[in-house]
């Protein structure tokens, strides 16, 4: 196990952890602490409605108490009915009252049963109160009664007394207004600022405002008390925003909210708008829930390091143990090493090693298993020496494209041969090597190696045989005129006929006819004759040698062959089975065009081009059920007296497994001189 990789993977899952619960824990406390924060100014918010609720409802309570105990005095009704109402000293008692208590601006007025205002005691001004919608109807004087409303002077809060006569008839009313002068101080002491704005329905009959004579707009600022600065940034916002929030709003440093006012027909009257400033607000809670996320944060990332800690403890330790069982799994010799000695091994390399009793006992006698490496004095079998500055894992991890092998001795003094591949990557500047043993494979391919030599000897033999035939053919007619020659001059002899021009005219006949001979020779050993070692030869000139070796037997045949080329290639290879094969292959043709095609449709057409050779003939093809049978040994289509099945055999192993170019065998028509031909096409690709 690659323990720094470990390491670096403890440290990045914790950091991963951190950083998630850093997350979670900013946003488990921003929540919480909106929701908190929520929470306390939704209390808040109903503190302050609850306060300014039973603010009014004391005041309202108090304004009707004296309005009650007013109406008690049994001289009420004279001073009414003579109107007679400086006697009633209620300009005194509200002072009294204001003097003696949080209650100021007392208002104290008497209307008649036509509903007129007769006295008022904080003004002179009478007049009707038809305007005021709690009082449209005379029937409502008979009850002791509470009201909000607004009329010419102010908004107040209105508690109200009949006044009747001897007989019980209602004569009047009696009315103590009182104004929210008390309340706000009230609530201000309660760090709450607030501002009484009338709504602007009532602004066309507030013509006499007395207590503030501020105005927004339409909308009427009721407490005298209010504070300017405020009323600036209502003034300067909208006051329409205010008078419309529906819960409470939070906004340049204060908790806003709205206490609403109504007439007795459930109209908007006028609104208490409450600020209060946010540090006046108990935020405790919030930065507890805070320490308490990040301390529960910094106990949750304890934990989880220790569990990955441990988990990563216990994965090392099972991936130990998983890695020791999959290396002692494996049928191959399997170690890790760093080239130099034996890091840990698997099972098969005791085996192997019978001596050695355990890992350390195979460390104490050869140190690294490349101290066992025999010298075969081949490329491709590595052995323990520099690779240029690289010991030998080094050499091969680097050049993991190649096949390298290494030949190792058993117990037993028998060679044993491993092909050898590393890993991809290394683990703590060491790699894993695996030892495959391929000795019977090596010993199967030996084995092929002897059975191919053996079978180009066979084809050697064909060759030869083909070219003797061959030589007998071109030998024929030379031969046969040199017979006729002597036997003319023998019968001329016995004849006494034969003169001396004859016999040089005959002699100059044979010379002719013995240098076609020795030209036949010569042609042939050209062709044959040549060095067996790889050259470098034209692929051009090699098949026109070819095609120049086969013309008396295509002109046998009445076989027309042809060869176009648009380049030439300089090939690598042995030049004598290059000329065979190509040779082998126009057999095949020559076989075919005989056997199945008339005189006049006998082609060979021969081309070269984008370094491909093709050479396909018109004998009919091969049928598709064995065309890919054609270059197995032994396989042949033609009269045990013609072949043996080694000619496309022979040209398949040199072409792709010697040379490595690619061939193809496939049936084709195609066009020649008008006519409709089909025939076999042998395609090698040298690119």
């Amino acid at each position: 196990m690659n323990k720094k990789r470990n390491i670096f993977l403890i440290i990045l899952t914790f950091i991963i952890s951190t950083f998630f619960v850093i997350i979670l824990t900013n946003y488990y406390v921003n929540k919480k602490q909106k929701e908190l924060l929520n929470s306390i100014y939704e209390s808040t918010n109903k503190n302050i409605f609850e306060k300014t609720q039973n603010l009014i409802n004391d005041k309202q309570n108090t304004s009707l108490a004296i309005a009650i105990s007013l109406s008690k005095d049994e001289t009420l009704y004279t001073h009414l009915k003579n109107k007679d109402f400086e006697k009633l000293n209620y300009v005194k008692i509200a002072k009294l009252i204001e003097t003696n208590s949080k209650y100021k601006n007392i208002w104290i007025q008497i209307f008649d049963n036509n509903l007129n205002s007769v006295y008022r005691s904080w003004t002179n001004i009478r007049g009707s109160l038809n305007f005021r919608p709690d009082l449209k109807k005379t029937e409502a004087l008979k009850n002791i009664s509470t009201s909000i409303s607004a009329g010419l002077f102010n908004i107040g809060i209105k508690a109200r007394t009949p006044i009747f006569d001897e007989d019980g008839k209602l004569q009047g009313a009696l009315e103590v207004v009182t104004h929210f002068d008390s309340i706000t101080e009230d609530l201000l002491k309660n760090n709450i600022s607030p501002i009484v704005i009338g709504d602007k329905s009532i602004r066309k009959n507030l013509t006499n405002p007395l207590l503030s004579k501020l105005f927004i707009d339409d909308y009427y600022i009721a407490n005298g008390n209010v504070d300017i600065n405020l009323y600036n940034y209502i003034k300067e916002n909208g006051v329409e925003k205010y008078i419309n929030i529906d819960n409470f709003i939070v906004e340049n440093g204060y908790l806003i909210s709205k206490y609403p006012l109504f007439d007795e027909n459930g109209n908007n009257l006028a609104y208490i708008v409450n600020f209060m400033k946010l540090n006046n607000i108990n935020l405790e809670n919030i930065e507890h829930i805070k320490i308490q996320a990040i301390l529960g944060a910094v106990i949750g990332l304890i934990i989880i390091f220790a569990a990955i800690l441990i988990y990563y403890l216990r994965d090392i330790k099972y991936q130990n143990s998983k890695n020791k069982i999959i290396l002692n799994s494996q049928p191959n010799i399997v170690i890790i090493t760093n080239g130099k000695e034996i890091i840990d091994a698997n099972k098969q390399l005791l085996k192997f090693f019978p001596l050695a009793k355990d890992l350390q006992d195979f460390k104490k006698r050869y140190i690294c298993i490349c101290y066992t490496f025999e010298d075969l004095e081949k490329d491709d079998y590595i052995i323990n020496k520099d690779y240029n500055g690289k010991n030998w894992v080094e050499y091969i991890f680097e050049n993991q494209d190649k096949n390298f092998k290494v030949a190792i001795k058993n117990s037993k003094e028998e060679l044993r041969h491993f092909s050898v591949k590393t890993s991809s990557a290394k683990i703590d500047l060491a790699v894993i090597v695996t030892f495959i043993d391929v000795t019977n494979e090596i010993l199967q391919l030996e084995k092929e190696k002897n059975e191919q030599r053996t079978l180009f000897q066979q084809s050697k033999i064909n060759a030869i045989e083909n070219t003797l035939n061959s030589i007998a053919h071109h030998w024929r007619q030379p031969l046969s005129v040199i017979s006729t020659i002597a036997s003319g001059m023998k019968l001329k002899e016995e004849i006494k006929e034969l003169k001396t021009k004859d016999i040089l005219l005959s002699c100059d006949k044979i010379i002719l006819n013995t240098n076609k001979l020795s030209k036949t020779i010569e042609n042939f050993s050209n062709f044959f004759g040549k060095d067996e070692k790889i050259s470098s030869h034209s692929l051009v000139e090699s098949v026109n040698n070819v095609i120049l070796f086969c013309e008396t037997i295509f002109e046998k045949n009445s076989i027309v062959c042809k060869f176009k080329h648009s380049e030439d290639l300089i090939i690598n290879c042995n030049q004598i089975d290059f000329s065979d094969s190509i040779l082998n292959i126009i057999d095949n043709s020559i076989y075919a065009l005989v056997n199945n095609k008339d005189k006049e449709d006998r082609y060979i057409l021969i081309n070269f081009s984008n370094k491909i050779l093709s050479i396909k003939d018109s004998g009919n093809g091969i049928e598709e059920e064995i065309i890919t049978k054609i270059c197995e040994p032994y396989f042949t289509t033609k009269h045990q007296s013609f072949g043996v099945g080694l000619g496309l055999f022979t040209v398949h192993e040199f072409f792709v497994r010697n040379l490595n170019f690619k061939i193809e065998f496939k049936n084709e028509e195609f066009e020649y001189k008008n006519k409709k031909l089909k025939g076999l096409n042998i395609n090698i690709n040298f690119n």
